[in-house]
């Protein structure tokens, strides 16, 4: 048995050698020989070690195949997964389990051949008991356990459906459904549950529809319940022409229970027409004609491809009973049947929600050189512009229009009469093109019409009886006419070249002639045939019956045939259209046996010539076999020398043009080299030729590139490495050396432990190190932290092994940028949050000592201000650390930062703020304001709303302090930039009090804001008067209500705030009440104070508080509601007044709501006669402008 080995193979292609060695291994196997002896057999080749896998799997020796596993050469990794299936059998259980993968098997193996046996199992093991083990092995491993869920049992699957539903992508989503069907419909039942995954579904709703389609025929109830309720046909449009077909096929009964929704919208209309029986088509025209709910939708092209259905004899009468005498019986003002209606999503929003700020809006476009950037374009500068034109209707079109509801005989009887007293040619071929459409395909209209032209139109000039044969071929299908009408179109025709005399000026008659020819199986005549030819069409464009494309998918091709044969000069082009037919008839060249042998021959005859029909015939794959020599000397591409390989290896023995090839640097030949070292490896065989062939060609025309191919055909790199890197630095051959190190891999197994990493060179090492054992990985993490090339491969590798924040804080100090650029992709690829926090801590040091200025650091300040891999709980203390990275690069750039920090203000640390509020009140002044652009303003109103916010989070011991030195130093530079009338002043105390309503610190148990409004309210009354500032007043006295009815919600009704459900229903409505109330109290006081009509100044004001200062959601909806009660209920004139103008105002009018019905009824209720005026005048009339003028 060890004379087997070495294996040596024979044969003159590859598959000859393929078979041979599958010979050698089945005799091996039938003569029942000691294995132990081949394994133990020194390998002199890799087919010594494939042979050695084959006869382990057929005598199932785990043991030896479990070790192939464990090598680092992938060729034999793979050769034992495709002959082992064995292994999933149920008495290897003890092996193929996760446990023992993941502990035994796995950490021994490099990490492409992990990957390859993980897709291994996926595809192979259906065991659904066992695929459910390994499912929940996975559990925290989305993208390996979705693979093994398909074939768990349909119960497990559709239980575990909600657990992954919020990740589950529309690909994954079809394969499961194609194992469970009724997954699909509990994913459309229950997505409204899931935030994350409507999300989802949204952006890719046409994709997750897709799904459905698997469960047409398996649960049909399903898929029509989905459909009608769930599909969104307004955006997603008609279903596909093949869906709708196989529904008419199999559930048509279904479509005539609810015909207006499927042919309205649903399916696609001309699919629907063509299974519907002419009765079906006629009602459910009426149907829609009688469905007002439509709307504008309805139209004749709406309903056209229903109506065309329809016989010629009946269209004309049926369209002029719908379109003209509207006998269409009573119409449907409501729609039978439920609308589409999306999955409803739970409002998670509330009126507490704070608005923030988007930091794009703070990213300050500056000029910088785009050259490099800018790329030429072929297009001219008018691309940019899409216009959208509207066709305008000409003569024809209202032609056409005139007589679309008249039959043929009416618009016959008409236009006769005015053909005759017609002068312009034009308006007479237009008349004539209308008389054609009337036609249809009813031949004894068509026959008729050609009399009335011959009899009366004979001497019409040439253009417009083109024009009219032409109308006739393509709409009338003059081919079917019976032989004497034909006469008389040919008659009418005459001198157009219908019958192949030159000039052609109708090809379209000379078409619809050879169309005869080959409908009846006549032999076509030479000029003809000759026209046809030299004009040539495949003929499907014309209306042709099933049985006429059969008859002329076997004909035409035969009629090409005989032209290409019978015509040597030109018959390569004839084989050209051949194929052309053939395309267009989706038909194979090799259901037509003579063709192939012709086509063969002329390519073989005219090999030059040849070419372009060689290379369509090679792209079309026809005759690949019989061409391949033909093929290979036009194509020098690896497929062509594959296909040689396959089929004759001694085409292979000159290797010029290889050689051509490889100086020209313009093919990839990675798997035809990879074939040639393996079956053709032996001792002065084809691999020692092609060796030869690149050395070759190294020593005359030396390019990197060829390292590559030398790699591959597996020779002996060594001494060619040592011999150019002797030459000089930066020369060809030198940097070839290089290229050769970085390819040794593809050469054999290199190791790694017994040779110079520097020697080796570090892109090798790289390679190595990334697909490395498990096992080894924390020696490997070892040695790469002595080298400074392999510092980033350490940070890959610590991953792998849960050291990654050790191993960061070790390369940060040698390499801050790369562990920093290393550190932002680890965050968007990690799933744990509890890592990225520490990876970031780990980093931060580098972010503090990096200078981010300067253009090469231009996309490391773009990947630092992307906001979707953050972690929550470290948003603040990255932010922060960035906030002050781009603060020393500059101001401008950090504000998009500080727009964040803003928006998270409560969690930031306050000497952070501190300082930025510092920095900011030295700047704002007279001096430095007076000349700020939009820009700067823009900026200075956030900075303002820090101020605002940074009071209110102050504790009871801060309180104070942040009052004496912050607000006095802002309000006294506020008040000068009042002195001096600086544009912009009244803006900034706008944003400074909006932004005194801070739910962020309303809602905080630790802190109490009432003593801030205090002070500030005190403070302003002091600098600004009532009567110039009154909207501010109202605005400030507003939020101090809006808070004292929050702290008093918060402490009564404590339950109605424990979650975002009840908080955003029952809390709004009674902070809305309490909120209602403290305003219709502090109404009657300003009344009292003042004057009766500043009702009118406060109801403005208070509009805009609740218009500007409340997110519109249905919490707002509930709150407003519950507020315009609050007023109500205090019963004071003054309050209901302003509660009819909220009522009127809010959402531009009164919505009728229960709760907005019950508040009309309570002002209705009032014996106020000024309430009743106002109440009528302007609520209940509808009208818009509400003036409040009280009377005392």
């Amino acid at each position: 048995m060890s004379s087997t080995i070495p294996i040596k193979l024979e044969g003159n292609n590859l598959g000859e050698r393929h078979r041979h060695f599958n010979s050698l291994v089945l005799a091996a196997h039938q003569q029942g020989k000691c294995l132990a002896t081949v394994l133990d057999s020194p390998d002199v080749s890799r087919l010594d070690t494939l042979f050695k896998i084959e006869l382990a799997s057929k005598h199932r020796n785990v043991d030896y195949i479990l070790k192939t596993l464990q090598h680092e050469d992938m060729l034999f990794v793979s050769r034992a997964l495709k002959c082992c299936t064995w292994l999933l059998e149920s008495e290897y259980q003890d092996v193929i389990n996760p446990e023992h993968l993941e502990g035994e098997v796995y950490p021994h193996m490099i990490t492409p051949a992990v990957n390859k046996m993980k897709q291994w199992l996926y595809i192979h093991l259906r065991d659904a008991q066992r695929c459910r083990q390994f499912y929940q092995h996975y559990s925290r491993r989305y993208d390996i356990k979705i693979k093994f869920l398909k074939h768990c049992a349909p119960d497990f699957i559709e239980d575990e459906l909600f657990n992954i539903i919020d990740r589950v992508t529309p690909k994954q989503l079809k394969v499961i459904c194609e194992y469970c069907p009724r997954a699909i419909k509990l994913y459309y039942d229950n997505l409204s549950k899931y935030a994350q995954a409507y999300t989802a579904f949204l952006q890719n709703e046409k994709k997750y529809f897709e799904c459905t389609k698997y469960i047409l025929h398996s649960e049909p109830a399903s898929y029509f319940e989905i459909l009608e309720k769930y599909y969104n046909y307004e955006s997603l449009g008609a279903l596909s022409p093949t869906i709708t077909e196989c529904i008419m096929k199999r559930h048509k009964q279904r479509v005539l229970d609810k015909p207006e929704l499927y042919a309205a919208w649903l399916l696609d209309k001309t699919t629907l027409a063509k299974h519907l029986r002419t009765d079906e088509n006629k009602d459910i025209v009426l149907r829609l004609a009688r469905a007002e709910y439509l709307n504008n939708y309805f139209s004749y092209k709406f309903v056209e491809p229903f109506i065309k259905r329809l016989k010629v004899d009946e269209r004309a009468t049926f369209k002029k009973k719908v379109f003209v005498d509207k006998d269409i019986g009573e119409k449907v003002v409501n729609c039978p049947y439920p609308k589409f209606s999306r999955p409803e999503l739970t409002d998670t929003d509330t009126v507490f929600d704070d608005k923030e700020h988007d930091p794009e809006d703070y990213n300050f476009f500056e000029l910088i050189k785009f050259s490099r950037y800018l790329k030429k374009r072929k297009y001219s500068r008018y691309d940019c512009f899409k216009m959208e034109t509207h066709r305008m209707r000409t003569p024809l079109d209202q032609l056409f229009d005139r007589y679309r509801f008249f039959n043929f005989e009416r618009t016959m009887f008409e236009l006769r009469k005015k053909l005759a007293a017609e002068s312009s040619v034009q308006n007479r071929e237009f008349m004539m093109l209308v008389l054609v459409s009337k036609c249809g395909d009813n031949m004894e209209h068509v026959e008729k019409l050609i009399r009335f032209l011959v009899d009366r139109h004979h001497n019409e000039p040439s253009n417009l009886r083109a024009a009219v044969v032409r109308s006739l071929v393509v709409r009338a299908r003059a081919w079917r006419l019976p032989a004497d009408a034909w006469s008389l179109l040919l008659d009418f025709g005459r001198d157009l070249g219908l019958e192949g005399a030159s000039p052609l000026i109708c090809k379209e008659g000379m078409h619809a002639a050879v169309l005869r020819v080959l409908l009846s199986g006549e032999n076509c005549a030479s000029m003809l045939r000759e026209a046809f030819l030299d004009n040539f069409s495949s003929l499907i464009e014309y209306k042709l019956s099933a049985a006429e494309k059969r008859t002329v998918g076997e004909r035409l091709p035969s009629l090409l045939l005989q032209a290409a044969m019978a015509a040597s000069d030109s018959a390569l082009n004839r084989f050209k259209l051949l194929l052309d037919v053939l395309s267009a008839l989706n038909k194979k060249l090799t259901e037509f046996p003579d063709a192939v042998l012709a086509l063969t021959e002329a390519a073989r005859c005219h090999p030059s010539a040849a070419e372009g029909l060689l290379r369509r015939m090679y792209e079309e794959r026809v005759a690949r076999r019989e061409l391949f020599r033909e093929n290979f000397a036009l194509f020098q591409t690896n497929e062509a020398y594959m296909n040689v390989l396959r089929h004759d290896a001694s085409l292979l023995k000159s290797t010029k043009e290889f050689e051509d090839r490889l100086k020209k640097r313009s093919c990839n030949y990675d798997g035809f080299l990879k074939k040639l070292a393996l079956y053709f490896g032996e001792d002065d065989g084809l691999a020692a030729t092609y060796i030869a062939a690149v050395e070759r060609v190294m020593e005359d025309e030396p390019h990197v590139g060829l390292a590559r191919h030398l790699a591959m055909l597996r020779a002996d790199l060594r001494p060619i490495i040592s011999e150019y890197m002797k030459e000089p630095k930066g020369s060809i051959k030198r940097r070839l050396a290089s290229a050769l190190q970085a390819n040794f891999h593809l050469s054999g197994v290199v190791d790694l432990d017994a040779t110079s990493w520097r020697a080796l060179g570090a892109k090798l090492v790289v390679h190595r190190l990334l697909s490395c054992k498990a096992v080894d990985i924390d020696k490997y993490i070892a040695r790469s932290l002595e080298w400074r090339r392999t510092l980033r491969v350490a940070l890959l590798l610590a991953e792998r092994r849960g050291r990654a924040a050790e191993v960061y804080k070790i390369v940060v100090g040698e390499r801050p940028g790369t562990a920093l650029r290393s550190a932002l992709l680890y965050l968007k690829r990690n799933e744990s949050d509890d890592l990225k926090a520490d990876v970031w801590r780990a980093v931060l040091p580098a972010l503090g000592s990096l200078d981010l200025a300067g253009e090469p650091r231009r996309f490391l300040r773009r990947a630092l201000q992307d906001s979707n891999f953050v972690p929550a709980d470290i948003q603040a203390e990255y932010w922060v650390a960035v906030f002050g990275a781009l603060q020393k690069v500059s101001q401008k750039k950090a504000m998009p930062v500080l727009c964040r920090l803003e928006n998270m203000l409560s969690e930031v640390n306050s000497d952070v703020v501190k300082k930025v509020i510092e920095d900011f009140l030295e700047e704002f002044n007279v001096e430095t304001l007076s000349d700020d652009d939009y820009y700067h303003m823009k900026c200075n109103c956030m900075k303002v709303r820090i101020v605002s916010k940074y009071l209110l989070l102050g504790d009871s011991e801060e309180q104070g302090a942040r009052l004496d030195k912050v607000w006095v130093s802002f309000r006294d530079r506020f008040v000068a930039l009042l002195r001096q009338n600086i544009e912009g002043a009244a803006r900034y105390l706008d944003e400074f009090v909006n932004s005194l309503k801070y739910n962020g610190a309303f809602f905080n148990p630790g802190l109490s804001c009432l003593p801030v409004f205090e002070r500030i309210v005190a403070d302003l009354r002091t600098i600004l008067p009532m009567e110039g500032y009154f909207k501010t007043f109202v605005m400030l006295h507003a939020t101090m209500l809006y808070y004292k009815s929050i702290q008093y919600c918060i402490k009564q009704y404590p339950a109605k705030f424990d979650n975002v459900q009840s908080k955003g229903t029952e809390g709004a409505t009674v902070v809305g009440k309490h909120f209602g109330n403290y305003v219709g109290k502090e109404l009657k006081e300003l009344v009292s104070r003042y004057f009766d009509s500043i009702t009118i100044l406060y109801q403005k004001n208070l509009m805009t508080f609740l218009r500007d200062h409340l997110p519109f959601n249905e919490s707002r909806n509930k709150f407003v509601s519950a507020f315009i009660g609050g007023l109500l209920e205090t019963g004071e004139l003054e309050a209901l007044l302003v509660a009819e103008y909220l009522l009127d105002k809010e959402e531009g009018g009164y919505n009728p709501t229960p709760e907005r019905m019950e508040l009309v009824n309570i002002l209705k209720s009032s014996q106020n006669e000024e309430v009743k005026f106002f109440l009528h005048s302007f609520l209940l009339s509808g009208s818009t402008e509400t003036i409040c003028y009280t009377c005392a």
